[in-house]
């Protein structure tokens, strides 16, 4: 969490500038994967990764997406989207995991506004919450493509008006994906079994990068490249052998991966 201009302890994700710190520190050029794999792509990723070239556009009074870059003539924006995500009882979306760091943040303001006191000034803290929900209720592929496709339709409906901000200037959509690693379960009983510590679910690993139903998401964004950080799925630790990228960078109008669709009623998520 950060301060903000009161002093008031608030969740360092929900804040822009701090997605792209934590994508820029935790980088590993290994775990990237261009789409097309050329120097294009490479030069956007080198260009995000130079903190020193933006100019933070964030806040009020300053014209949108969220950071340009004039010297590389570059414009960002930047979003943030889980698989907690679910529709409301009633109209909007509610999120189980949100809420709860709003809990934690309401419950405990007093001690992190003393630790902070004590801290750097550019110190902040991180909320990692747990729901304590059963896995299929805190984790739902479904949920996740949905959140997936309503947040990034959203900044999609402003891309005319960034281009108009920014005359000339090519668009980048970054995407600060916090879901966990899913797989395709062979057996559709394993969707709805209880599962503890040490059990194995066999299935097809979700190359969430080439998943079709998320690809058309991409393609129909507006942007002119899509920046996909998921620095949590960890796929090493639940599938022998396999490491996903944690960055996907696509040149959206030259996208030339063979893309796979994926049965949602088979999703199963890795973690517990």
């Amino acid at each position: 969490m950060d301060l903000d201009d009161e002093r008031k302890p608030r969740n360092s994700l929900d804040c822009e500038a701090n997605l792209l710190d934590h994508f820029r520190m935790m980088f590993r050029n290994e775990l990237c994967y261009l789409v097309p794999q050329d120097a294009s792509a490479e030069r956007i990723v080198q260009d995000v990764l130079n903190e020193k070239a933006w100019e933070d556009h964030s806040g009020k009074g300053a014209l949108p997406p969220d950071f340009v870059c004039e010297e590389r003539g570059l414009m960002l924006e930047v979003m943030r989207v889980d698989d907690h995500e679910r529709p409301g009882d009633r109209k909007g979306y509610v999120n189980p995991l949100r809420a709860r760091e709003s809990e934690i943040i309401k419950e405990y303001a007093r001690e992190f506004e003393d630790i902070l006191a004590l801290a750097a000034d550019d110190a902040s803290l991180t909320i990692n919450a747990v729901t304590d929900l059963e896995t299929e209720d805190d984790h739902s592929y479904r949920n996740y493509l949905s959140a997936f496709s309503r947040i990034v339709g959203k900044h999609a409906s402003n891309a005319q008006r960034y281009r108009k901000n920014h005359p000339g200037s090519k668009l980048v959509f970054f995407v600060f994906d916090e879901s966990s690693t899913y797989l395709e379960a062979v057996d559709p009983k394993a969707k709805s079994a209880l599962r503890s510590a040490g059990d194995v679910v066999r299935g097809h690993s979700h190359l969430f990068f080439a998943d079709k139903a998320f690809l058309d998401v991409v393609r129909r964004s507006g942007a002119d490249y899509f920046i996909w950080c998921t620095p949590f799925k960890q796929s090493a630790l639940f599938v022998k052998d396999l490491e996903l990228p944690e960055t996907v960078v696509y040149d959206v109008g030259r996208i030339d991966i063979s893309d796979f669709e994926y049965d949602s009623h088979l999703m199963v998520s890795a973690e517990l």
